[in-house]
């Protein structure tokens, strides 16, 4: 018998040539299997990603059986919190998260209970840094006007037309007739500051954060909860141990999602309002903030970014199991809201700050490049766009330094522009629609407090 790697003759009844077979050799072949090995793999890799990037357009796993399982529905998965920093990369997304987005339907997935988190307590921030280019919620408001709200006062608009090229952002179906200013009406007024106001689906109930009571000493943003009415009382809705930015309610009103600075920097957090638990969706040293919740409760959208850095937009599920970063570069993004469809998300892209900043759309099915929306050289910000698909409603600041915001209504149909004042020269800022595209809430500052307030709108018919 003969060896069959170096040839010699091997004595009688040996089987392993002793020349061949020592340790020393059995570590060299071991080597070298692992370093073809590891070329292999590192070859078959390039030339998949060539393949998927000159046939697939980097999308293969959509024509395979990848895209199959990825469609099926994970809202229901309850796992720990994201981390989204440094110390952790981001999981992408399935693409099943962004296909077919709709609103939701009547009967509601029962919302599982979470442990509740840990929270350390943080430094509270001034109102004023806290909101600066602050963000607007998802157009799920109300499905009504609200009830029994008390009038204050009424105020003629100006008009102007936009210089900005018109651009089509209109959903599939558009309500016929021209949304006309009509009034306001108090929705919440005390001698503390109000933000944020956001209506439940049905509109029976209104959420909003206000520094009206102290924690740990500290005038802290918590989140509270009332009927719409300017007479009824608000209630707090949950004790934090930190300042409680822009709450609004999930699409069936189980669970309010939140940003909050209990754990710094800053981070997303939902509550459930059935357990009374709470659960971080957001974790690491990116600062998350700023959070909208799609039309059909599975997907939230925030901005993110870490200190010295641009903010961009992001995707997350409502259980915190994946994420997807949806801008980049070095603009600054920030306020994402969605169509009333789910197939848009509008957003502020902040120039220069407190200077220049654009409204821009991103389209997620499918998944598109940001576009411009309104870009005239001003600080445009805080959009949100009325459910029936045919108007715009913005944030401009009249004054080189930021300030004198007014309302600024679009029709997408023609490009037409109003400026609202409903409380004369007072700042108005971050409008969203109600449901029904009967109005807008927003908070104004008069005084030296910021409160709650109703701007009504009618349908105007053609002809009138």
């Amino acid at each position: 018998m003969y060896c069959f790697r170096c040839g010699n003759k091997l004595p009688p009844r040996v089987v392993n040539c002793p020349d061949c077979d020592t340790p020393q050799k059995r570590r060299q072949r071991y080597r070298r299997r692992m370093i073809l090995g590891l070329f292999i793999f590192l070859a078959g890799a390039v030339a998949g990603s060539l393949f998927d990037t000159f046939f697939f357009k980097g999308r293969a796993w959509e024509h395979s059986f990848l895209g199959a399982l990825n469609s099926q529905e994970t809202a229901s998965a309850t796992v720990a919190p994201s981390q989204h920093g440094a110390d952790r990369a981001p999981t992408p997304m399935k693409p099943g998260d962004l296909v077919d987005l709709k609103p939701p339907v009547a009967s509601v997935t029962a919302v599982q209970s979470s442990p509740s988190v840990e929270l350390v307590a943080a430094s509270s921030s001034s109102a004023v840094e806290a909101y600066q280019e602050a963000p607007a919620p998802v157009e799920e408001a109300v499905s009504s006007q609200p009830a029994g709200i008390a009038s204050e006062s009424s105020v003629s608009n100006e008009s102007s037309v936009a210089t900005a090229p018109v651009e089509s952002v209109l959903p599939t179906t558009v309500a016929a007739g021209k949304l006309v200013y009509a009034g306001v009406d108090v929705l919440e007024k005390d001698n503390s500051s109000s933000y944020h106001g956001f209506f439940s689906r049905d509109g029976k109930e209104m959420v909003f954060a206000s520094n009206r009571l102290k924690v740990n000493g500290k005038s802290t943003y918590q989140c509270f909860i009332k009927k719409p009415a300017a007479t009824e009382k608000a209630v707090l809705a949950f004790e934090w141990p930190g300042n409680v930015w822009t709450p609004e309610f999930t699409p069936d009103g189980t669970r309010i999602v939140f940003s909050s600075d209990s754990v710094a920097p800053e981070h997303l957090f939902v509550y459930d309002r059935k357990s009374g638990n709470a659960k971080a969706l957001t974790s690491g040293d990116s600062k998350n903030m700023m959070c909208a919740v799609s039309p059909d409760g599975r997907l939230v959208a925030y901005t993110s970014g870490q200190k010295g850095k641009a903010n961009n937009i992001w995707l997350i599920g409502i259980d915190g199991d994946n994420m997807l970063q949806l801008t980049s570069g070095s603009a600054d993004d920030r306020e994402p809201r969605w169509s009333a469809d789910g197939s848009t998300l509008y957003f502020t892209r902040i120039h220069t700050y407190m200077k220049k900043s654009d409204i821009m759309k991103i389209r997620l099915d499918p998944l598109g490049e940001a576009e411009p929306v309104v870009a005239n050289g001003r600080r445009n910000w805080l959009p949100d766009m009325s459910p029936d698909g045919s108007t715009l409603v913005y944030v401009r600041s009249e004054s080189d330094d930021g300030s004198k915001n007014v309302l600024v209504v679009r029709r997408l149909e023609n490009g037409e522009e109003t400026v609202l004042k409903p409380l004369g020269e007072a700042e108005c800022l971050r409008p969203v629609w109600a449901a029904d595209s009967s109005g807008l809430v927003f908070h104004a500052t008069v005084g030296s407090t910021r409160n709650l307030y109703f701007a009504r709108f009618k349908r105007e018919q053609q002809g009138n």
